[in-house]
């Protein structure tokens, strides 16, 4: 989204707010598991007031018919969403990528049937589906490698169209949501799963939404009083919520100004080892940076050393502000593993061009970096 888009999308939710809480009701907040909103048994799957509130909120925002909030961020609302959107040993449809590595798992202890595919060809696709039938399909709404370009309401189109309502179409929203326009579940899929932890929320919590029988579903697996969500963590998620998608169309401006800045200089001879920077979303929206050298590991070690954490926190979670120098996603590496030793990612966080230029600049001109790049040759 541009920033304008944002601030709009910041409007929407708020109204969203305002028509399901009201008044003062966005200031109560509770603990336990309410009976009158239990879902299994005496009590059980009963949750505060206050955070069935928010979940409805979510719902609206995202065009759902229900919504849930689970502990453990993006991972958490991921393991929910399978659990509950298909039975274990389904056959799914699943990019030809590279799947993230706590989704391997859940697919994995689930024993699903893994159909992989090139999301990047939709008439690949159409001739697939054509030939097989499958019980689910799971789609990143974020690239999986470089040079992804996948189209996912057209994706979610031809899995419906081929497969009917039978296929359950499962959206991972993880680094999407509040920076896309539209939701998964907006285009047509029956479910996604996102972090609130990566839209500012103080806690690890993520969110399920879609059809209504997939959220009931996740409410019984966690019907548990530990399981539960609390209204205090749940309305403290959704008052971050407000600011994250100008949080992060601020940032993606950032990204495309600083690939600018960071070009101009290398072309003007300014930046040495450093070949290109690419505007690039392998997860996160950052600057990818590329070297005419084998010189990420070394590099990186210079950068912390001059102003960079070395550590991530969720990455894009509240608590991280100054830009981030790390390396390249695993996801990304296993598909192309040539660029491991070759390029980085800067994320900005809530930093500015100037910012992450200066940090640059002192990482190149460090004397044991600069020691290191010498005992490398210049690759083509």
């Amino acid at each position: 989204m541009t920033l304008d888009e944002a601030i709009q999308c910041q409007f929407r939710l708020v109204d969203c707010i305002q028509q399901i809480m009201g008044s003062d009701e966005m200031f109560l907040e509770d603990y336990g598991q309410v009976r009158a909103l239990a879902t299994v048994g005496f009590g059980g799957g009963g949750r505060p007031r206050a955070t069935a509130r928010v979940e409805q909120v979510l719902a609206s925002f995202f065009g759902a018919e229900d919504a849930a909030l689970v502990h453990g961020a993006g991972t958490g609302a991921i393991r929910a969403m399978l659990n509950a959107g298909v039975k274990p040993e389904s056959r799914i449809i699943v990019h030809r990528g590279q799947t993230y590595k706590t989704t391997v798992a859940t697919m994995r202890h689930m024993g699903l049937k893994l159909w992989p595919m090139n999301f990047n060809s939709a008439e690949e696709v159409r001739q697939a589906v054509r030939d097989g039938t499958a019980d689910g399909a799971y789609i990143q709404h974020v690239p999986q490698g470089l040079g992804d370009v996948q189209d996912l309401g057209e994706l979610i189109t031809i899995f419906r169209g081929a497969l009917g309502e039978r296929v359950v179409i499962m959206v991972d929203e993880c680094y999407a949501a509040m920076r896309a326009p539209l939701s998964g579940v907006q285009l047509g899929a029956d479910v996604s799963a996102l972090s609130l932890f990566k839209l500012l929320a103080a806690q690890n919590i993520g969110c399920v939404a879609g059809r209504e029988e997939i959220v009931a579903a996740i409410r019984r697996d966690l019907s548990s009083a530990g399981c539960q969500v609390e209204g205090p963590q749940a309305m403290e998620a959704l008052r971050s919520l407000v600011y994250a998608p100008v949080a992060l169309a601020l940032q993606d401006q950032v990204v495309e100004e600083t690939t600018r800045r960071i070009n101009e200089l290398i072309d003007g001879g300014n930046l040495p080892t450093v070949r290109k920077a690419l505007a690039a979303q392998p997860g996160s929206r950052c600057v990818v940076l590329l070297f005419d050298r084998p010189l990420a590991d070394e590099f990186l070690q210079s950068a912390w050393r001059n102003g960079s954490p070395s550590i991530s926190i969720g990455e894009e979670s509240r608590y991280e502000v100054i830009p981030l120098f790390t390396v390249l996603p695993s996801t990304f590496l296993r598909a192309t593993p040539e660029l491991k030793e070759f390029g980085i990612r800067i994320n900005p966080m809530r930093g500015g061009p100037a910012t992450i230029v200066a940090v640059l600049r002192r990482a190149l001109a460090d004397e044991a970096f600069r020691s290191a790049a010498a005992n490398f040759p210049v690759q083509a």
